[in-house]
């Protein structure tokens, strides 16, 4: 495809539904020299999306050959409020993306740093670099659809990030610094990075089951929600999900999830032993057996058993079909092992197993497991294509680190991190839209992104200089290759 249908370039058509969040405040309201903050979004916004390595404030700065200063204001001083970019990022998202076979996806994303002022920064631990890391952590949710044709046809469309804040930023809790000095540099770092005095310290899953119920609420069409062991592992989540009736299929830990057979028999237990006296409280005889679903897993391998894998492909890769083994079975889950007492929460327990050769002989059996909630009706191919749809929000990651800069605010404040974040979420959905037009075999997100700038510089070319539409292209291609990261795309 060497020629585009329309002007891949131009964002102004895509930046029109989103200029109310640069210009208005929820309440309606606006402030004097809007049009500056507009102007300054829209430029935050391309350099973004322009070729170069360097996507801190100073780098885009330089590639939309403005002042640095008057960028850092954008961020840090404005009024535009980056939860209205959410919100709209919501009310927009594409209809290819939803659907009753898409999901919403929650993930962490480290962002490691050096120092200790940038807003949220603490030692905990970090994707990025796998182990615990002096880093700031977000909770970030996308929607995702799976690929039609290929696995790499997956379509994510960002619907919200937000800072993890550790208790020692938050300074609600005087039990959690070493000394009264280390709660001094901590209340003058908040204030530095002018954290609302309203912000109170919440746990990862909390943050996100804000966001879910966000996104639930603004009418989005998915089928569940997806999220690793660090989500799955929360019964409170699990809890908040069920209490809003959203179905989910979340990653446990496998060795720590007690579960029964849903049919087991229950015993009503003591109104005297319950917190709460309208609440019924239930357990299982000593005779049951309670089973991780590592536990469950090895009964599958049991030749003496009747249980079997099924062997499941859930997806065309590039290089081969994707596929694994797989089993599944009803069961109610265990909320309390040594008193063996038990939840009204069933549902299918997913079980995946992956078999590694460690040398010609030995070969180790490991597994994963899903609790998959209100989706009683799907069957396990649904049930493993939605569960593997997950590493969609990875790829997100990647593409908007690799290609966005979402990992380079160098800025300490809280507005200008979650402004920051707010332009790079819309400068993905720009990306993402150009991939849905493309139909059947989705291009990359970094080929569609390199079309785009070349498209731009092409257009501005002609009607700069008034080059024909042949010269401008060897010149712009020409001049795009002088960017170290830059190669011509795949046309």
């Amino acid at each position: 495809m060497n020629e585009l249908a329309h002007n891949y370039g131009d964002s102004a058509g895509f930046l029109r539904d989103y200029k109310a969040c640069f210009a208005t405040r929820a309440d309606g309201s606006s402030w004097p020299n809007w049009e500056t903050t507009w102007l300054r979004g829209t430029q935050y916004f391309r350099g973004l999306v322009r070729p170069g390595s360097n996507k801190s404030i100073s780098g885009i700065a330089s590639m939309v050959d403005i002042k640095q200063e008057k960028l850092e204001r954008f961020v840090r001083e404005s009024a535009w409020e980056y939860e209205n970019v959410e919100d709209q990022l919501r009310m927009t998202a594409p209809e290819a993306a939803q659907g009753a076979a898409s999901a919403l996806i929650l993930d962490g994303m480290g962002i490691p740093k050096q120092g200790h002022d940038s807003v949220g920064v603490g030692r905990q631990w970090c994707g990025a670099t796998g182990k615990m890391d002096n880093c700031q952590v977000t909770v970030n949710l996308t929607l995702a659809s799976p690929g039609q044709h290929r696995n790499a046809d997956q379509v994510s469309w960002p619907l919200g990030m937000r800072l993890y804040t550790p208790k020692k930023w938050v300074g609600h809790d005087s039990s959690v610094y070493e000394s009264t000095q280390e709660q001094q540099q901590y209340a003058e770092r908040r204030e530095d990075a002018g954290i609302p005095d309203d912000i109170e310290y919440q746990p990862k899953h909390e943050i996100g089951g804000d966001l879910v119920e966000e996104a639930a609420d603004s009418g989005l069409d998915f089928g569940c929600v997806l999220g690793d062991s660090n989500f799955g592992k929360s019964p409170t989540l699990r809890r908040r999900l069920r209490d809003e009736a959203i179905p989910y299929a979340l990653e446990l830990v496998p060795s720590k999830f007690p579960v029964v057979d849903e049919e087991t028999p229950l015993q009503e237990e003591s109104e005297s032993g319950s917190a709460d006296p309208d609440e019924t409280r239930w357990k299982i005889s000593e005779d049951e057996e309670i089973l991780s679903p590592e536990d469950l897993a090895q009964e599958v391998e049991d030749p003496d058993t009747d249980l079997e894998w099924e062997h499941i492909d859930w997806a065309e890769g590039t290089k081969e079909t994707l596929s694994g083994d797989f089993y599944r079975t009803r069961v109610r889950v265990v909320t309390d092992r040594a008193d063996r007492e038990v939840g009204e929460e069933t549902g299918w327990l997913l079980i995946e197993k992956t078999t590694t050769d460690d040398d010609e002989d030995d070969s180790t059996v490991s597994v994963k497991a899903w609790m998959c909630w209100d989706l009683d009706e799907s069957s396990l191919e649904e049930l493993v294509q939605w569960t593997h749809l997950r590493w969609s929000i990875e790829r997100f990651h990647e593409d908007i680190k690799q290609h966005l800069g979402a990992d380079e605010f160098q800025g300490r404040s809280w507005d200008g991190f979650h402004r920051h974040l707010a332009v790079v979420m819309l400068a993905h959905a720009f990306i993402a839209t150009h991939r849905l037009e493309a139909g059947h075999d989705l291009p990359s997100f970094e080929t569609v992104m390199q079309r785009i700038v070349r498209e731009a510089a092409i257009q501005q070319l002609m009607d700069n200089l008034n080059f024909d539409r042949e010269t401008a292209t060897d010149a712009a291609e020409e001049m795009l290759q002088g960017f170290t990261d830059w190669r011509i795309p795949d046309l």
